[in-house]
């Protein structure tokens, strides 16, 4: 990655007199689900999943943080994870790759490949031990393949009457990757983003406020077969077909997100809660609202804590041909299954437990019951079936540690 060794020859420039730390995470997570038909996973990037009793360590990581500090104003720092993926080269690895630049106490730029700043655990989701979930709230931070960007942003930090006030704007790019049944995948790039977060912190409070906006930069192979079939089908035999067609062609539609989050801890009581909107000029995505509330409170060196998170789109199915053949009717299938990919109606109420082993180690067992009004769904893999079960519990218990 041409990132990653610019970013290395720099530091060779200066490692002379620079300081060198090294840290690393590790989780090892263990997934079983009640449910027959989705396949359970908590990003759709995940090639894997397990559904019927099965029991999979596909939630696990391990990574690496290496960290340069050139001067009191210079830093780079590299970060790597190794976990579930399709493809695993340099690029997919690397999760961070930026210099930090401290001008003043006030202002912090960063240049190179950072966290993606759409939510509020976004940055470091991969590091369980930060967070008291077993893992986050599928229905809302699944949906959402990339956690980092290539290009610039700004930090900007200063005390006000209110609190401490922070402001973080961030440009560039981002690509991850999609996966879902029959093999499909997708590297989707994010080009032109900008994003705005604004956060203020008081006492014991956290509030946030966060827009971003992006244009989808690629399309996978299916929309472009996709879109060839249905150029060949008159209007007068699909009158939707325009509109189809135009819902098709993903590349340079705008894609905005909006979320808004609060949190509140006083080391006795946890409260969290978000919630998100995601919409786009493009009907594979349409009127995405998602949202959790979690409630924990501490005892010594034990946490409990519940959650409740929903999430439901406006996705709407496509009117099929007026001539009915094995040819339409394939294609209508196909269509329906790609248009209704983010076609989501689910909610799941979680109950977490968390012990402190020691200060770098933390035991987590969650279970989820989830119920679904949609499926297939863009959260899960899928066994096929004509009755899928809507309501299932899922378990994790996961070790989480930092070194």
């Amino acid at each position: 990655m041409r990132l990653l060794a610019a970013l290395l020859f720099f530091t060779h420039l200066t490692a002379e007199c620079s300081t060198f730390n090294f840290d690393g995470f590790a989780n090892l997570s263990l997934t079983t689900s009640s449910s027959d038909t989705a396949k359970i996973r908590h990003l759709i990037s995940q090639p894997h999943g397990v559904r019927d009793n099965e029991m999979g360590l596909y939630n696990s990581s391990i990574g690496m943080q290496l960290e340069w500090q050139y001067s009191a104003r210079w830093q780079t720092v590299i970060q790597a994870a190794l976990k579930d993926q399709e493809k695993h080269n340099l690029d997919t690895l690397t999760q961070l790759a930026f210099i930090r630049f401290m001008p003043t106490a006030n202002w912090t730029l960063r240049a190179g490949r950072t966290g993606l700043d759409l939510f509020m655990m976004t940055e470091y989701r991969d590091i369980g031990y930060s967070f008291t979930h077993e893992h986050l709230p599928t229905e809302f931070y699944a949906i959402i393949p990339h956690q980092n960007i290539d290009g610039i942003d700004a930090r900007y930090k200063t005390p006000t009457s209110l609190g401490l006030l922070g402001l973080h704007a961030f440009v560039g790019r981002s690509t991850a990757p999609i996966v879902s049944d029959d093999n499909f995948y997708w590297n989707a790039e994010l080009a032109n983003i900008q994003g705005l977060t604004i956060d203020l912190e008081r006492h014991n409070w956290l509030y946030r406020i966060n827009y971003t906006q992006s244009k989808s930069g690629n399309e996978n192979a299916q929309q472009k077969q996709l879109k060839d079939a249905i150029a060949h089908v008159p209007v007068q035999i699909w009158p939707s077909q325009p509109h189809l067609q135009d819902s098709l062609n993903i590349v340079g539609k705008q894609f905005n997100y909006g979320a808004i989050g609060v949190r509140y801890d006083n080391a006795t009581w946890l409260i969290q809660s978000e919630l998100s909107y995601i919409n786009s000029n493009s009907e594979v995505l349409n009127h995405l609202r998602s949202g959790y509330f979690s409630i924990g409170k501490r005892f010594n060196q034990h946490t409990l804590m519940a959650t409740a998170s929903i999430a439901k789109s406006n996705n709407q199915v496509p009117e099929p041909p007026l001539v009915s053949n094995p040819e339409l009717d394939y294609l209508y299938q196909s269509i329906i299954r790609h248009t209704n990919f983010y076609l989501i109606d689910q909610n799941t109420l979680s109950l977490t437990w968390r012990m402190e082993l020691n200060n770098t180690s933390a035991l987590k067992v969650q279970i989820d019951h989830t119920n679904v009004q949609q499926l297939p769904s863009a959260f899960y893999l899928h066994k096929p079936s004509t009755n899928p079960d809507n309501r299932f519990n899922t378990l994790g218990i996961s070790l989480n540690w930092v070194f």
